[in-house]
C-alpha cells in the first residue's frame, strides 16, 4: 500500500513521535510511506530513509490562526500526492485529504480531544471545521475508550480503538534498586510550560517538600531557565535511547495532565520499573489501576507533595508492590498488535 502523512509541520509533541514510529514501521513492512510536512524538512524524531519525505514551503504567523490554518489546509490539498490511504492526523489536515478523494481514501488519525471549542467571534469558523471532521463519513481511529467515548458523545461517530505500542527494547527495567540517597522525582514532557501537563503543580508540590532530600529530573524540549532552583535537573534527550535511560536512572514518575488522549509517557515509566504517581487525565484509564500500578492522586499540589513524602517513607514497599504489575501492564502494548491494526483498517479501506 501507499500511505501518505500530511503534517502542518512534524513537532516534538507525542502525537508527532508516534506518527513517527508508525511510517517507519509501515515501510519496514513493505508499504511506501510519503510525509506531506509544511515548512522545515527536519523533523525531531529520528525516521527511516525508506520514508518519503515532502517538504512544502510555508509560511504563515501562528498568531493569526485562522489566516494560519487556511493557509495550510490550501497548501496541504496542492500537495498530497495520490495514494491507497491518506492518514489525517490533526483534525486541520482531513479537509486536504477529502479534497482529495479522487485520489485516495481518508482514515483519521485523532491522538486528542481536538475539537475545541473557541469562544472568540472571529475563532468560531474554526469550531466549524473541527466539527465537520468528526462528522464526516470516514474511517477514525483513537488510542483509548476515552476519547472513543468523546467522540460519540460530542458527534454521534463511532471510532475504532488502536492503542500505540510501546518499544519493549527500550523502555524496560534497571537492575532492581535502592531508591536514590536523594529521592529522584521525574517529570517527562516535550513542552513544559503547557499548562494541561502539570508541572506547575509538581513544582509547587516539591516547593512543599521541607527537610527531604530530593532531586526533580525534568526531561523536555522546551526552553526554560530552572537554575536557581539546584534541586531540578533539565534534560534534553536526543532520541527514545536517551529518554530511556533517563527514566531508569530514577525513582519516581509523575504524570499530572488534565487531560490525555492515551499518556503514553506514563505507560513507558511503568515499563521502565518506576513507582508512578498519575490524576487521572481520561486516556489512561485504559491501563492505570489505582493501588495496583500506579498511584492515582487528586490534581493539586498538596495531594502530590503527600503522595511523595508517603512513597519516601516506604519507598521498597511501593515498589514491590506496584512496579511488577506496572511491568506486566505495559508488555501488552506491542509493536505488532499497533501495525496489524493499521495494515487491517487501511485495508478494509481500500477494499
Amino acid at each position: 500500500m501507499i500511505i501518505t502523512i500530511p503534517s502542518f509541520g512534524l513537532g516534538k509533541t507525542g502525537g508527532d513521535r508516534v506518527l513517527t514510529v508508525l511510517a517507519n514501521n509501515l515501510v519496514k513492512r513493505g508499504h511506501a510511506v510519503n510525509i506531506v510536512n509544511l515548512g522545515k524538512k527536519l523533523v525531531p524524531f529520528e525516521l527511516s530513509k525508506k520514508v518519503n519525505l515532502i517538504s512544502v514551503p510555508f509560511s504563515a504567523d501562528k498568531k493569526d490562526p485562522v489566516n494560519f490554518i487556511f493557509k495550510g489546509i490550501n497548501k496541504l490539498s496542492n500537495n498530497l500526492p495520490a495514494c491507497d490511504i491518506y492518514l489525517a492526523n490533526w483534525v486541520y489536515t482531513v479537509l486536504p485529504c477529502i479534497a482529495n478523494n479522487d485520489k485516495g481514501k481518508t482514515v483519521f488519525l485523532a491522538q486528542a480531544n481536538e475539537a475545541k471549542e473557541f469562544k472568540k467571534p472571529s475563532l468560531k469558523i474554526l469550531n466549524a471545521i473541527s466539527y465537520e471532521a468528526y462528522k464526516l463519513n470516514i474511517p477514525i481511529i483513537t488510542p483509548s475508550s476515552y476519547l472513543q467515548k468523546e467522540i460519540k458523545t460530542r458527534f454521534d461517530n463511532n471510532a475504532i480503538i488502536i492503542p500505540p505500542f510501546l518499544n519493549s527494547n527500550l523502555f524496560k527495567p534497571g537492575k532492581q534498586k535502592q531508591k536514590h540517597e536523594k529521592l529522584r522525582l521525574l517529570f517527562v514532557s516535550s513542552n513544559i510550560k503547557n499548562k494541561n501537563k502539570g508541572f506547575d503543580i509538581l513544582l509547587k508540590a516539591c516547593s512543599n517538600l521541607k527537610n527531604m532530600p530530593f532531586e526533580l529530573h525534568v526531561a523536555t524540549q522546551s526552553d526554560i531557565d530552572l537554575k536557581e532552583n539546584k534541586n531540578i535537573i533539565i534534560h534534553k534527550p536526543k532520541d527514545d535511547r536517551e529518554l530511556s535511560e533517563i527514566y531508569r536512572n530514577c525513582d519516581i514518575f509523575f504524570h499530572l495532565s488534565k487531560e490525555e488522549g492515551f499518556g503514553l509517557t506514563l505507560l513507558e515509566a511503568m515499563a521502565s520499573g518506576l513507582v508512578c504517581v498519575a490524576t487521572d487525565s481520561g486516556g489512561i484509564n485504559d491501563f492505570a489501576i489505582n493501588n495496583k500500578n500506579c498511584l492515582i492522586v487528586e490534581r493539586s499540589s498538596k495531594a502530590v507533595a503527600s503522595m511523595i513524602r508517603k512513597i519516601h517513607k516506604d519507598f521498597e514497599f511501593f515498589q514491590n508492590n506496584l512496579t511488577p504489575f506496572s511491568i506486566e501492564t505495559a508488555r501488552i502494548y506491542t509493536e505488532e498488535k499497533m501495525i496489524d491494526s493499521f495494515e487491517d483498517l487501511f485495508a478494509k479501506t481500500i477494499a
